[in-house]
């Protein structure tokens, strides 16, 4: 029985004090009011400066779920997952509904949480811009970001803007019905991509860009995407390029490892300052 009960308490002493048996942080859900609509948050809670996750455009916070197990595993950071106006559960504001407006209630919602003045945000695709105006808007908060595959303003001139939105053009019908979210997203594209040229040259914060060598569209547009992506990249000096040559547009799907291992160094050369 002595035997039973010792190395049962010598179980529990082990979980609790080496970091590699530690509890595993537990996913929380929870809407968050912004004003005139809610948003859907799922949280891994830990201690220090917060991760924040901005996913491409049509995608809710789902994409990332892989990623925060070993992310808290590794940093024990807090780990913030949303789902953008209109997708997922979240709800949407369709007055009001623009970039501007919905960064502006993105720290709303973190302020909410009990963040309030220092962040690391990792963003995807669409989630570039978001990531931009955010640091823009908040100056000195963000002490870095990793970008992923992120749509580049070398790339998203405001005359391929027009052109996508016209595209997709006789397709709104049938896509407000699907989804409200890609719905204004596809209406505000122009504008979306205004801010992003209006923000790209200001932001200065170290980051790490990791590009796709599949991105999401066909030659020759593909290389023309890559290359612009390297120039952004290029532009400044505390930024950092990696070319995922075998990854499609989702590195983290093809290469979680090396977007995890990215993410774990900027966060310690950034967050841990």
């Amino acid at each position: 029985m002595y035997g039973l009960k010792y190395n049962l308490l010598l179980s529990v002493f082990l979980l609790l004090t080496l970091p590699g048996l530690a509890v595993k942080a537990q996913l929380r859900d929870t809407m968050i009011n912004v004003g005139n609509h809610n948003l859907h948050f799922t949280l891994m809670e830990g201690k220090g400066i917060p991760i924040v996750f901005e996913s491409g455009g049509g995608n809710d916070a789902s994409v990332w779920r892989k990623l925060l197990e070993p992310l808290s595993s590794k940093l024990g950071a807090p780990l913030i997952t949303y789902d953008r106006a209109g997708f997922g559960k979240s709800e949407i504001d369709t007055v009001n509904i623009s970039l501007t407006n919905e960064v502006k209630d993105i720290k709303t919602a973190l302020q909410q949480l009990g963040y309030r003045d220092r962040y690391f945000f990792v963003a995807q695709s669409f989630g570039g811009n978001y990531t931009m105006k955010f640091i823009a808007t908040n100056p000195g908060q963000v002490v870095g970001t990793v970008m992923i595959d992120i749509v580049s303003p070398y790339f998203m001139t405001m005359e391929r803007s027009k052109l996508l939105k016209r595209e997709y053009a006789s397709e709104l019908d049938l896509i407000k019905k699907e989804s409200l979210g890609f719905y204004h997203l596809v209406l505000n594209y122009e504008a979306s991509t205004a801010v992003l040229h209006e923000v790209a040259e200001k932001i200065n914060v170290p980051m790490t860009v990791i590009g796709s060598g599949k991105s999401p569209f066909e030659e020759p547009d593909r290389s023309l995407f890559i290359a612009a992506l390297k120039k952004f990249a290029d532009q400044k000096s505390n930024r950092r390029y990696i070319l995922a040559e075998n990854a499609e547009h989702h590195v983290f799907y093809d290469e979680p490892d090396l977007v995890i291992d990215e993410i774990v160094k900027l966060y310690q050369q950034t967050a841990f300052e």
